[in-house]
């Protein structure tokens, strides 16, 4: 992508910035479709300088300009991702300079040089596609994993990305209380074409929407006529669900909405604790298999995976510790150690684990195994926190 001097100026001056708010970079992009500056918002959770080797998967939000939302959907994706709830991310807000006719196409049943068909969604296309996505990729250490927000009228724009010849932008389309009626239902009309000829999508696709107010109840019947073609048209290949937000209105609905989506979102690509939860109950299968056969399903369904972290693991295990199911604990820590074997915390709660199922060999033998990592240097732990974490593992060795 060529730049001009301005554009360079102005984005060492955001990498200057970068420097000041390691979590928080803005990007100023000299864009050829709009002939135009445009801006884009990125926010890294904290994490992502502590491993320079770690890859990220990005969620586009759209409307980047509105700053309470865009900050209310980078806190709640940063909460998940802080809690193990969703996979780590990156966050893109997406400047729009005129949302009204940026997220909506040109109405095919015009001229294209008709002074009312004024839909510029095709350019905002050109805009991510070509621009936004090569600046992310080069400036942070990304996955191929893309999801695309967008609430009320952005609704519009996700709806005519998933049901058009660009569905294959983003692997997660998320709308919030959208839209689709725009143009005489050009959207919803080729939704129905999509889905009657049953095309192939591999994606996730989700739909929110309130029950107050007039927007709630316009756009209500909109989500509901695309539920009604896929009852009609199953289609094993786009994972759908619509949720209904009970007295929320359209503005009130966007943080459930937002982490009710995302959790949805994430289950479909990478297990998560739900799914660990049903999985522990079988007496048949190990986890461990259970995890194999739903990547398999899903790789199968959406064309894209998310493996489960180390810590991610270990957090699991760690939940079922306090449980008291010694047993699923152990089984997920051995997981984690299989993906990382130099963390002590893994091998302290495998120990304290057996310890409780009074297994002394067993815990001796991760005791000392945690004290090996500890006495190696391997940890990034201060000389405090490493002589504290010394004496708490020898002090439990002392006592078998």
């Amino acid at each position: 992508m060529k730049t001009s001097l301005l554009t360079c100026f102005i984005f060492c001056y955001s990498c200057m910035a970068l420097s000041q708010n390691k979590t928080d970079i803005e990007f100023t992009i000299q864009s050829k479709p709009f002939a135009k500056e445009r801006k884009i918002y990125a926010h890294v959770p904290d994490d992502y300088y502590k491993n320079d080797t770690s890859k990220y998967g990005v969620i586009y939000v759209l409307d980047g300009q509105g700053k309470e939302y865009f900050n209310n959907a980078k806190s709640i994706i940063d909460y998940l991702v802080w809690s193990y709830q969703i996979m780590p991310v990156i966050v893109v807000g997406i400047h729009s300079d005129n949302r009204h006719t940026e997220f909506i196409p040109k109405d095919r049943s015009l001229a294209t040089d008709d002074p009312d068909n004024n839909g510029k969604a095709h350019l905002l296309t050109s805009h991510i596609n070509n621009e936004v996505f090569p600046l992310v990729n080069k400036n942070f250490r990304t996955t191929s994993f893309r999801a695309l927000i967008g609430h009320s009228r952005g609704g519009a724009f996700v709806a005519n990305t998933i049901f058009s010849k660009n569905k294959d932008m983003f692997q997660a389309y998320l709308a919030i209380s959208p839209g689709m009626h725009y143009v005489n239902n050009q959207i919803l009309n080729d939704a129905k074409r999509m889905l009657t000829n049953h095309t192939r999508f591999n994606k996730f696709y989700y739909c929110s929407y309130g029950t107050i107010g007039s927007l709630e109840k316009y756009f209500k019947p909109q989500v509901e006529y695309i539920d009604s073609l896929l009852l009609k048209h199953p289609n094993e290949s786009l994972v759908w669900h619509k949720k209904e937000f009970l007295n929320t209105t359209h503005w009130s609905t966007v943080a459930p909405s937002l982490a009710y989506g995302l959790l949805e979102m994430n289950r479909n690509y990478q297990v998560d604790q739900l799914l660990i939860d049903r999985f522990s109950e079988s007496q048949e299968k190990s986890i461990a298999t259970q995890i194999e056969e739903f990547y398999e399903m899903q790789i199968e369904r959406l064309k894209y995976t998310i493996p489960l972290s180390a810590a991610t693991l270990r957090y699991y295990g760690s939940e079922y510790k306090e449980e008291e199911r010694y047993k699923k604990t152990i089984e997920l820590l051995t997981l984690s150690l299989d993906k990382d074997p130099n963390v002590v915390a893994t091998y302290w709660e495998m120990a304290m684990a057996y310890k409780n199922l009074d297994n002394v060999s067993m815990t001796k033998f991760n005791l000392i195994k945690a004290l090996e990592i500890i006495d190696s240097g391997k940890t990034d732990w201060n000389s405090e926190k490493v002589e504290r974490w010394r004496k708490i593992v020898q002090d439990e060795l002392k006592k078998l």
